[in-house]
């Protein structure tokens, strides 16, 4: 059990000390508002290396966080945890959403097809404009 001294010793794994964002190297295809998953290594500037997610394909996925804004074609920022803000619309306040088969949001959870569906929950809303990303990695695994 940690006695708290002073003010300053606090736990420093709480989401007070969570990266919320990350510089990333994204593709030209890439748009804002679409789930993202990682491609590649870092690159040498620090970038993650990322793509749209897709729930069709293992390789894209998990979906790691939303892109919010493009730089340039190929770079821009990406949300990890938190309010994501200025970006969807139309939200459904009452169920959570999942990784869509181009990167977008679904609700309810995406079906088995012929192909395989790998279903993961990425947050929920708090408001019709507001996606509150939780942070979840884990996906389950389907075949139609």
């Amino acid at each position: 059990m940690l006695d708290l001294l002073n003010a300053l010793t606090q736990y420093r794994g709480d989401q007070r000390y969570a990266r919320l964002t990350q510089e990333v190297a994204c593709l030209s295809s890439d748009t804002v508002g679409k789930l993202m998953c990682v491609r590649d290594v870092v690159t040498v500037t620090g970038r993650w290396r990322v793509q749209t997610a897709s729930c069709l394909d293992l390789s894209k996925m998990p979906a790691i966080g939303v892109l919010i804004s493009k730089v340039t074609p190929t770079t821009g920022i990406m949300q990890l945890l938190g309010d994501v803000q200025g970006v969807f619309s139309g939200l459904d306040v009452t169920r959570p959403y999942f990784v869509g088969p181009t990167g977008n949001l679904v609700n309810p959870a995406p079906s088995p097809t012929p192909d395989q569906v790998y279903v993961q929950k990425v947050g929920f809303p708090i408001s019709a404009d507001i996606l509150y990303l939780t942070g979840e990695r884990w996906f389950v695994g389907r075949k139609g």
